[in-house]
């Protein structure tokens, strides 16, 4: 991606003047001040901070907190996002089958490049890159090119095809032949293995690599026990999607059925999870296990509503995710913890049962601790790393702002977000990125959809095409949809 991407700006010695930080570190709490940071670390939080020759960013009217962390994305499958409709034969399991199979590795990175740098505008710094179209080796070298690239802080989990979690087993046979994959046939750990081998150690400490499975519900047991074990013998973070639809949770309990072999474990991250029961739960508690929920594509998708309140009563670690931006639309980390609130204090019946503040923790400090990242990142105290957003709340859809946390989850959009770190660097500024053009990556991400529905026999003009005689800018001119 090294034609679209510059390279990264230096580290260096920064200071943030005057912002007010909601730090999400209960000894520093939410003063209004100056964070001094220099070669990538926060080494100060404080009042009128002395930092001679530092960089001073202005955080006059703005926010600060730690960068979003989202704990599920499949990157990759933003490139998809204008193919995709609604449905059994128009939605994203559908589409997904008909056109994963024919991306290329370049495919792939643009999808990533795309889908992370609309995640980095909106202040998301460390993303769960769940990869799972990875057809070869060059897919996942793709991938993680384009993550380093663009600089964002990421785990890499490498995946195989999957099909819908509502097939059975035989449907699934049959979907992924397509990609040459089967659920009866382990993924090539030992290639995962050189894989975060050459990767981790020249990534400057912002990638890693972990695998998701496809678990008891896409694989046989032989498969997935098999892959549990080799996973554990190469000391690989773990992921799955589990318990995400009323029909997966009918026809099997992953949680059960993992617990009844053995196999949970601090190591193994679950997707989802809407229709897990109190006593799964309490097995993911004593396990150490967090869960991400991805409330606008759980939405979308009818799966269901994730059980925040009950998984944290019960000690689970929760976190927020986009899924796919394929079908959240768009990377906007504010909706999602707009939405997630908003379904639980209905769903509930209570409106104090989780407030801004439990939301934007959950949505930054617990989903840095869910990808083992909390010593790191995830709040604003000094010995972390940078990764820092600051928020503008002197908007016409902020001001007047009282409280900083309602500003920040009810009111803002990434349309707010000013400067974004990462590491230190700063990538955003003024709102843009300071290392591409996303004019060229919006046109270049255009252009590998068509060729990807071209190899796939694919007609975009059944997702929408004009009305035939309809002229441009004639506000009667109806559209046509799939």
């Amino acid at each position: 991606m090294t034609d679209l991407v510059a390279p990264l700006p230096a580290r260096g010695h920064v200071v943030i003047r005057d912002a007010i930080i909601l730090s999400q570190d209960d000894t520093i709490g939410e003063p209004r001040g100056d964070i001094e940071i220099r070669d990538g670390v926060i080494v100060a939080v404080g009042r009128a901070l002395e930092a001679p020759g530092a960089q001073v960013i202005d955080g006059t009217g703005t926010v600060a907190i730690p960068g979003f962390v989202d704990t599920h994305w499949h990157l990759w499958g933003t490139l998809l996002r204008g193919a995709i409709g609604d449905g059994h034969e128009a939605g994203w399991f559908a589409r997904k089958a008909l056109l994963a199979p024919h991306l290329d590795p370049e495919d792939t990175a643009t999808g990533v490049l795309l889908g992370a740098t609309e995640g980095l505008l909106a202040g998301i710094t460390t993303v769960h890159d769940w990869a799972h179209n990875v057809l070869s080796r060059a897919d996942a070298d793709a991938d993680l090119g384009a993550l380093r690239d663009l600089g964002v802080r990421a785990r890499f989990s490498y995946g195989a095809p999957s099909a819908s979690p509502l097939m059975n087993m035989e449907q699934m046979r049959a979907v992924m032949a397509q990609v040459g994959v089967s659920p009866d046939d382990p993924m090539d750990f030992p290639e995962i293995g050189r894989i975060r081998d050459d990767w981790e150690p020249i990534s400057d400490g912002l990638l890693q690599v972990g695998c998701a499975v496809r678990g008891p519900s896409r694989s046989s047991a032989a498969v997935y026990r098999e892959e549990w074990r080799l996973a554990r013998e190469l000391g690989l973070p773990i992921a799955m999607h589990c318990a995400g639809t009323k029909q997966e949770v009918a026809r099997i309990r992953q949680v059960e059925v993992l617990d009844a072999d053995g196999l949970l474990g601090p190591d193994l991250l679950l997707a989802h999870a809407n229709w897990i029961s109190q006593g799964e739960m309490e097995r993911l508690a004593a396990h150490d296990i967090p869960v991400s929920a991805s409330p606008v594509t759980e939405l979308r998708l009818a799966m269901g509503f994730p059980q925040l309140r009950e998984m944290r009563d019960a000690g689970v670690r929760v976190s927020l995710s986009l899924d796919t931006t394929a079908i959240a639309a768009s990377a906007d980390p504010f909706q999602a913890m707009r939405v997630a609130l908003g379904l639980e204090v209905t769903r509930v019946g209570d409106a104090t049962a989780m407030t801004p503040r439990d939301i934007l923790r959950i949505a930054t400090l617990e989903g840095a601790r869910s990808l083992g990242l909390g010593d790191r990142i995830g709040s604003i105290t000094p010995g972390k790393r940078a990764d820092i957003v600051l928020v503008r709340v002197d908007g016409l859809d902020t001001a007047p702002m009282v409280d900083p946390a309602i500003a920040v989850v009810h009111s803002a959009a990434p349309s707010d977000v000013d400067t974004v770190l990462v590491d230190g660097r700063v990538l955003v500024s003024g709102g843009r990125p300071v290392h591409l053009d996303p004019a060229a990556l919006v046109a270049e991400a255009g252009r590998r959809l068509r060729q990807v529905a071209d190899r796939a026999s694919f007609d975009l003009a059944t997702v929408w095409s004009p009305t035939p005689g309809a002229r441009s800018g004639d506000a009667t001119g109806s559209t046509t949809h799939a």
